[in-house]
């Protein structure tokens, strides 16, 4: 059976952020979504580049602070210029948990979360800047932003962090088994769940630390 759920605010009244099939089933549980925002890293941001007018969507890290989904980028790239210059964004975070393989093609699915965040994002400068850079270097690796080596002011400048309100965005998810059809019940075939589960494997160090012995906060994330 398949959920869905959204929390929008001051777009409640524009269809275009709501979720258009079975939207008896959204619900507007912030904390859940807060939840699985801080359980991912990978973001997908799509933009409309300039000189085409073509969508462009880039992988990147991301974090959230609370009520804002921080970005980083080379100053240099075309995308973090535009979004510095007010450009519309669209991030997108999704997670897969199951496959789901039903005794149709049209019935199989997957079941996933997702989240997307509409908006434009706000370059942060600074102090708040480096606060910023420290909370998306811990989302992906905790305990990497006191173990690694300052940043030189050159990186930094080199470096553009930009913040995304949390206001508008979309939010869905499948779960739950199969579902077949009454005339397909008595069909002798397999029909299910097959999990997808995320894990990290054994770090493994680059040639030039191979005589460094591991950190415990690498090999916690290894885990």
């Amino acid at each position: 059976m398949a959920a869905f759920f959204i929390y929008t605010t001051k777009m409640s009244d524009d269809k275009n952020y709501h979720v258009q099939r079975l939207s008896d089933r959204e619900f507007s549980d912030r904390d859940a979504i807060n939840e699985f925002l801080d359980s991912e890293f990978l973001a997908h941001v799509g933009f409309i580049e300039n000189s085409t007018q073509e969508p462009f969507v880039i992988p990147m890290g991301y974090a959230r602070d609370g009520d804002r989904i921080l970005l980083h980028g080379s100053t240099g790239s075309r995308m973090m210029m535009q979004i510095a210059a007010g450009a519309q964004i669209c991030v997108t975070i999704t997670q897969v948990n199951a496959l789901i393989a039903a005794r149709s093609t049209f019935n199989s699915s997957i079941n996933y979360q997702s989240v997307m965040i509409f908006g434009r994002a706000i370059v942060l400068k600074d102090n708040e800047k480096m606060a910023a850079l420290e909370k998306i270097s811990n989302g992906l690796i905790p305990g990497s932003w006191d173990y690694t080596r300052p940043i030189t002011a050159k990186e930094s400048a080199a470096t553009m962090i930009v913040a995304l309100p949390l206001e508008k965005y979309s939010a869905k998810q499948r779960t739950g088994s199969s579902h077949d059809e009454v005339e397909d019940m008595n069909l002798p075939l397999w029909a299910g769940v097959i999990p997808v589960e995320r894990s990290f494997g054994t770090p493994v160090a680059a040639e030039y630390a191979s005589d460094i012995p591991v950190p415990a906060h690498i090999l916690k994330r290894g885990q």
